[in-house]
């Protein structure tokens, strides 16, 4: 039988011979059917504004205008419904609409209508998806999307996993889970006694959520070995090989390999299948952090990129990313299904009675949100040929923007090939020495004389002879102009609120690079003229940036010859 919201408060004004707490439910029902559809009209509103051509990304105010705007006093007595749409307006007006196709900012874009409906069912719901009995539909739907995700991934006929409110929790939970399987007295007696180092070995470009698991287990942020990456952001798969014979060789124990599938600044995918091959080797527990790149397991055409899945113990992908499931959506997947419950269960009796389903005994938490139902309810509508379609549409805009920006002489490509929506390039202005970005600058790099950047100074500097400190001195002043027009830029563009995009450092190959633009080109609404207005807005604004840094030129010269 199913019910409507008409349905529910027909019936509540009907039964005049309700007890009063029945009475109470049917003005519970009422009030739910008053804001539901007032919430209904906003909603409507706020996507429409955000897809409206020349509409802000954000309306731009600083903390103190936000505290002068927005109703922020929390009273004794409360305030009714009416009293409250005004208050949800604001908060929509002043918020990012990440509806809008200028929000390029970060690696999720807006959802859809079929997550929000997904949104308001678990809200509804109010459930906790924890034990079986309290959620049994939810742990069911939980149980067989992770099936199908693992599945679908290659990792085996037992393989499964469990969600968790996000990526780095999901990166930790994984970091745990290995720990408790290769060292189970720890579980128990901690560290205080284990007499050697527990080493994590993760790409230099990794996530930082693997040094912060690394804080929080107590194995130290020292004992996170950064990998070094190739010229295209790459974990070097030889690096990682004599790093973890080095640790064996001074009594270390590698323990844990965190490879990436898609890093978060450049995009790149860590060759997963030689990464899996030394963890088997070497019997070191093989994690990827497909966060971001697992979710292209959906598509014929990109999926490529991830082969080595296979070979993973444990492995993330965050379905609020690339597929616009409703944040958060993060799960957690190895090749044993049971392998959480079993290595991280405290025997909590008094909550958990050995179901077998009991999926919160997998985790060190206790109360769960139920975001498999997002997931599930967005795969039953779209399908694998939608999710393909979407991540599609996302690359070939991708490839639009690299095109217009290699045809423009004023800017200038991090990586000419990038391997996913990330675009990341600067722009050069006339006056700035381009020379640095091309092949004389790889060259240089490539000799590995004696230049590690660290935060724009030089260590080893007695290495340096008069050349190549003269060389150096010439890209300080570089760096620091590109990366001051790249920042300047930047801010005006967020502040005028009609594109949301950021700015990145990243070391490549052991050269610090002047901060670069990154570009995600991830939203279902963009499109080719879209992009087209975006480069002329940099450029616009990059003329007027360049103007003022001009004036100042003496000034700048100043700050670098201090450092």
């Amino acid at each position: 039988m199913r019910l409507s919201q008409q349905d529910i408060s027909n019936d509540c004004l009907s039964n005049e011979t309700n007890e009063t707490n029945e009475s109470e439910l049917c003005e519970e029902a009422i009030e739910l059917e008053m804001l539901v559809s007032k919430m209904k009209d906003l909603m409507v509103k706020h996507v429409n504004e955000g897809r409206k051509p020349g509409a802000n990304v954000v309306d731009y105010k600083s903390p103190e205008e936000l505290q002068e705007l927005i109703d922020l006093n929390l009273e004794y007595n409360g305030i009714n419904v009416e009293g409250l749409i005004p208050l949800i307006q604001n908060i929509l007006h002043y918020s990012v609409n990440t509806w809008n196709p200028g929000f390029m900012d970060k690696l999720y874009a807006s959802t859809n209508p079929v997550g929000i409906i997904s949104e308001m069912l678990i809200t509804l719901l109010n459930a906790n998806s924890h034990v079986y009995h309290v959620s049994p539909v939810l742990t069911i739907i939980e149980n067989v999307v992770s099936k199908k995700l693992a599945k679908l991934l290659g990792m085996g006929e037992k393989s499964g996993g469990i969600t968790c409110p996000g990526g780095s929790f999901s990166n930790q939970l994984a970091m745990i889970t290995a720990r408790n399987h290769m060292f189970p007295e720890t579980k128990t007696k901690g560290y205080f006694n284990f007499g050697k180092r527990l080493l994590v070995f993760t790409s230099s470009a990794g996530h930082y959520s693997i040094e912060k698991t690394a804080m929080t287990l107590g194995l130290g942020t020292d004992n996170v070995i950064k990998v070094p990456c190739d010229k295209k952001g790459r974990m070097r798969v030889d690096e990682l090989e004599l790093l973890i014979k080095k640790s064996i060789q001074q009594g270390d124990i590698p323990f844990f390999i965190n490879a990436t599938a898609g890093t978060t600044v450049l995009g790149a995918f860590d060759p997963l299948q030689e990464i899996g091959k030394i963890a088997k080797q070497y019997n070191i527990w093989f994690h990827i952090d497909g966060s971001w790149g697992g979710s292209l397991v959906f598509s014929e055409k990109h999926k490529h990129l991830i082969d080595g899945t296979n070979l993973a113990n444990t492995l993330v992908i965050n379905p609020h990313k690339m597929l616009g499931t409703p944040l958060q959506c993060s799960f957690l997947l190895a090749q044993n299904s049971q392998i959480f419950a079993q290595l991280n269960s405290l025997d909590a009796e008094y909550l958990f009675h050995k179901e077998e389903n009991d999926l919160g005994e997998g985790t060190v938490g206790c109360g769960r949100k139920p975001d498999a139902v997002k997931l599930f309810i967005g795969w039953k509508i779209f399908g694998i040929e939608g999710y393909q379609k979407r991540i599609e549409h996302a690359f070939e805009m991708s490839k639009y923007l690299l095109k217009k920006l290699k045809n423009h002489k004023k800017f200038k490509m991090v990586l000419e090939k990038p391997e996913s929506l990330q675009v990341c390039f600067w722009y050069i202005p006339e006056g700035i020495e381009e020379c640095w970005l091309n092949e004389e600058y790889k060259e240089y790099n490539n000799l590995k004389k004696i230049i590690i950047i660290n935060n724009g100074q030089v260590k080893n500097c007695e290495n340096l002879n008069n050349n190549q400190e003269n060389y150096y001195k010439k890209y300080k002043l570089f760096k620091y102009k590109l990366s001051k027009i790249t920042k300047e830029i930047h801010l005006k563009i967020r502040r005028n609120g009609k594109y949301l995009f950021d700015y990145s450092p990243i070391t490549l190959e052991n050269i610090e690079l002047p901060l670069f633009f990154r570009i995600v080109t991830n939203s279902p609404a963009i499109n080719e003229k879209f992009l087209d207005g975006l480069l002329e807005q940099i450029e616009i604004v990059g003329k007027s940036v360049t103007e003022t840094l001009n004036n100042n030129n003496d000034e700048i010269n100043g700050i670098c010859n201090r450092y």
